[in-house]
């Protein structure tokens, strides 16, 4: 449906730019203006961070690929960045949270589920670049 309302809002926009009248800048800018907002609402809930038992450690996932990038805060700036757990797309979809993280009962762990057809990954994030991976668990 928002696909539907994005086509439709360029269409017309399009249509209205390319018309001989004179004062059509009202129309184009409303017309622009629901298109933006159709793309900002396709957008929301995009990322969600998850706090993990380290106070200055979260974890960021983008829910429509499975990525997670490592967040760190801190009072002092050069300490704070992010790195990638893993940068690879675990799915080519665009649906909105389809991945959930779960934690578990050890700190560093967690479980990642795609809530759309049931994989699941084992992730572990990280101090050291050797101590972040995610591999798939079959069942």
């Amino acid at each position: 449906m928002k696909r539907i309302l994005v086509f439709l809002s360029m269409f017309l926009i399009v249509v209205v730019c390319s018309s001989q009248t004179t004062d059509n800048s009202a129309v184009t800018r409303l017309l622009e203006d629901i298109s933006t907002r159709v793309v900002k609402a396709d957008t929301r809930g995009r990322y969600k961070l998850y706090p993990t038992q380290n106070i200055y450690t979260f974890l960021c996932l983008e829910t429509t690929s499975g990525r997670i990038a490592q967040i760190q805060w801190s009072l002092k700036a050069k300490q704070e960045g992010g790195v990638y757990v893993n940068r690879n797309y675990l799915s080519f979809g665009s649906t909105i949270g389809e991945f959930e993280l779960y934690p578990t009962d050890n700190m560093y762990q967690f479980i990642l589920l795609n809530t759309i057809d049931g994989r699941c990954w084992h992730v572990q994030w990280g101090g050291d670049d050797d101590k972040r991976w995610i591999r798939q668990i079959y069942y």
